[in-house]
């Protein structure tokens, strides 16, 4: 639509900063402070793979970051919202003992009129790994005490309108997060350096209050993450800075 009618773009814009203006009303802030990818790494090296380089999933950096997240847990268990194509799931499967990705069910997709195309796609990358756990459920209906236990890493990547990620944000935090669990959150940003500020608002009504002091932008990433420890972290900057880029190998 914005390519056939550009001026729609200005509807976008301003959208985002009535959310931005939301926010600093509320909470005081425009932005996260930034935690670095790059001081996560505990070498030079990252394997990302699968990765489609297709619409509406992941970057690259987002999927090295679920994995090194992944790893500081022996053994990892991993809980997302939102399966899409599998990738995610599939990465942090290489690392982690068992993941549990939760999607809405097939026949509710088809209800909501989305396209075969889409439909098809689901789970492609994950639906044939043995430590997967594939639900078909509507997070926003689903009972998630139902599930008897709690997650090392979770990740929240379903709908992305405010009230749906308050909601999910508010149910990881009552029912799947214990003392050391991470919870990372999908699309805080709409590229790397530019937050979302719907999704910013959501993530800040949804966590308790208490803990929102512990929630960081990933720079180089789409993501926020909440530690339960502190971390180090530095002010927001969409500066791109030389000594934080990345080689991309294509295989």
């Amino acid at each position: 639509m914005i390519a056939g009618k550009p001026y729609l773009l200005n509807l976008v814009l301003d959208e985002n900063e009535a959310w931005k203006k939301r926010v600093q009303k509320a909470y005081g802030t425009a932005g996260l402070n930034e935690v670095s990818l790059r001081d996560m790494m505990d070498s030079n090296e990252m394997l990302v793979k699968p990765f489609a380089f297709m619409e509406g999933g992941s970057i690259p950096t987002d999927l090295a970051l679920l994995k090194l997240l992944a790893s500081r847990f022996d053994p990892c268990n991993y809980f997302e919202i939102g399966t899409w194509r599998g990738e995610s799931a599939a990465n942090v499967a290489e690392v982690a003992e068992h993941c549990t990705t939760m999607n809405l069910p097939i026949a509710r997709m088809k209800e909501l009129g989305l396209p075969e195309d889409y439909i098809r796609q689901y789970a492609m990358f994950s639906k044939d790994l043995k430590n997967i756990t594939h639900l078909q459920e509507d997070s926003l209906a689903f009972d998630f005490g139902s599930l008897g236990k709690k997650y090392d890493l979770i990740f929240i990547d379903g709908d992305h309108h405010y009230a749906s990620v308050k909601k999910d944000t508010e149910k990881v935090f009552e029912h799947l997060v214990h003392n050391n669990s991470i919870v990372v959150w999908h699309d805080y940003a709409w590229q790397p350096g530019e937050v979302r500020y719907e999704t910013l608002a959501a993530i800040l009504a949804g966590v308790p209050a208490h803990l929102r002091g512990k929630i960081y932008a990933v720079r180089n990433t789409m993501c926020a993450v909440y530690f339960p420890d502190e971390v180090s972290a530095n002010s927001p900057s969409a500066i791109a800075l030389k000594e934080e880029a990345f080689e991309i190998r294509i295989k």
